[in-house]
């Protein structure tokens, strides 16, 4: 994370460093633009003051007017020229008057030729006299002044040292490198601030990862702004809460997973015994002792049913827990559904000695919406199980009733019971409340399991109200529409 707090400042840095060079530069080529032009305005504007002295003063004399104007030039340390249509000088401030007939031609000076385009012309350039760089400023004379001497002036041209512009230039230029410099040392503790400010939550971050791989899934991250680091914050931290469910929900599974696969075997074994048992058994001679061959035998086939059911059951949860088992939704009607399942049960509940009720109190023509095939195996599995666990000459009681728009179906028997701990946990997988009487009656442990979920593949819920020594009632809703 040093290296993002690195690359945050040198962005910064590199970032305003190009801006304060661009922006000084496009500054120092402005303000040297303008200050060359300003120099040049006011240069002009004291070549109009140097004419307008010449025209008011028009009764001296020469050397009158020569030591005026040197005076002037003096003050404004100027150097003044003044030039004909010709462009032959006729007066300069530092040359003397008897000499000004050895001075060339300055018709075509860059400054005069401005001029004569555009009343005002300007050049800096190097002295041939002083060697130094000069600034010439050259003012065309619309009328010349009524002198004898000066009847013909053209052009007024006014020049000074170079140097002193450039030693303004210079000084802004150091004031713009200082400010420059003021800005990015505030560049620098601005970037540091804002990479530290940027960096720290993401340090804080990686190291809890870090930690967060190495197994520690208590760690959590504190949330402490809105922005995208605070949502990485949220984002770790919320798949770590779903990383840890998922964890406790593999652990769970793969503890159902083994007590599932204890269950299967050992259900699988008590019958797979018995059944050889009573082969070897047989083998070894009892086969021709007719007092104990067809016992033995109709064990082995009470046996073998009970496998084969076993067998069906785990197919059946297997599928519905897989989702492979496909459910054929469609309308039906209830009471014919209802009295075919009462008439599969009702030998077996003659056999019991026990009373095999119908209750239906809905019209005859009513239409209840579900797959046909799996309710009726729950009402199988309930009616199963309530002719099991009933008493001698008990009733079980399979009722139908109207509420609130559905169909509620019931199965009432007067057995057993169920005691109170143990109803949150008869809908779980090989759960029996007595194992020795449910092997016995050939219970497999799966069947209530099996309602549970078909009933849920419906939108509802099995209800379950039990009383010990009384009887329980399983019912659940569907619906007609």
């Amino acid at each position: 994370m040093k290296d993002l707090r690195t690359k945050i400042t040198a962005t910064y840095l590199i970032l305003a460093l190009t801006i304060v060079i661009g922006v000084s530069a496009v500054l120092s080529w402005t303000a040297e633009s303008f200050i060359e032009e300003r120099l040049v305005q006011d240069i002009g504007r004291q070549a109009e003051w140097v004419l307008l002295t010449l025209k008011r003063d028009s009764t001296l004399t020469l050397a009158e007017h020569d030591r005026h104007i040197r005076e002037i030039a003096s003050i404004e340390n100027l150097r003044i020229t003044l030039i004909n249509d010709e462009g032959s000088v006729l007066y300069d401030s530092e040359i003397p008057i008897d000499k000004l007939q050895t001075v060339e031609n300055h018709l075509n000076r860059p400054e005069v030729q401005q001029s004569l385009v555009r009343s005002l012309g300007w050049n800096v350039r190097q002295s041939a006299t002083v060697g130094h760089d000069f600034l010439y400023v050259a003012k065309r004379v619309p009328l010349p002044p009524r002198l004898d001497s000066f009847r013909s002036v053209k052009f007024v041209r006014l020049s000074m040292p170079f140097e002193d512009v450039q030693d303004r230039i210079t000084r802004m230029r150091i004031n713009i490198f200082v400010a420059g410099f003021l800005v990015l040392i505030v560049v620098l503790g601005v970037s540091i601030v804002v990479s530290r400010r940027i960096s720290n939550p993401m340090v804080s971050i990686a190291q809890a990862v870090e930690r967060i791989r190495a197994g520690n899934l208590d760690e959590h991250i504190p949330v402490t702004s809105h922005d995208e680091i605070g949502q990485v914050a949220r984002a770790i931290n919320e798949l770590v809460d779903k990383l840890k469910a998922d964890i406790v929900q593999l652990r769970k599974l793969e503890k159902v997973r083994s007590e599932f696969l204890g269950n299967v075997s050992h259900e699988l074994r008590t019958p797979i015994f018995a059944i050889q048992g009573f082969i070897e058994t047989l083998l070894n001679g009892a086969v021709d002792d007719p007092s104990v061959n067809r016992s033995f035998l109709e064990k082995a086939q009470s046996h073998s049913h009970r496998l084969d059911a076993l067998l069906k059951d785990l197919i059946d949860i297997s599928h519905i827990e897989s989702g492979e088992m496909k459910m054929s939704f469609r309308y039906f009607r209830l009471n014919e559904f209802l009295e075919n399942i009462g008439k599969d049960f009702h030998h077996v509940a003659e056999q019991k000695k026990i009373r095999l009720n119908l209750s239906l109190a809905t019209q005859e023509g009513t239409e209840v919406f579900g797959d046909k095939e799996r309710l009726g195996q729950v009402l199988s599995n309930l009616i199963d199980n309530a002719l099991k666990y009933n008493r001698a000459a008990g009733e079980v009681t399979v009722a139908a009733s109207e509420e609130e728009g559905k169909i509620r179906l019931s199965v009432t028997d007067t057995g057993v019971g169920i005691a109170q701990e143990h109803l949150p946990r008869i809908f779980e997988r090989f759960y029996r409340v007595d194992k020795d009487r449910s092997r016995e009656l050939g219970g497999t442990g799966l069947g209530l399991a099996i309602v549970k979920h078909i009933v849920e593949a419906h939108k509802s819920s099995v209800t379950v109200e039990s009383s010990e020594g009384v009887g329980s009632v399983f019912s659940f809703t569907l619906r007609t529409n």
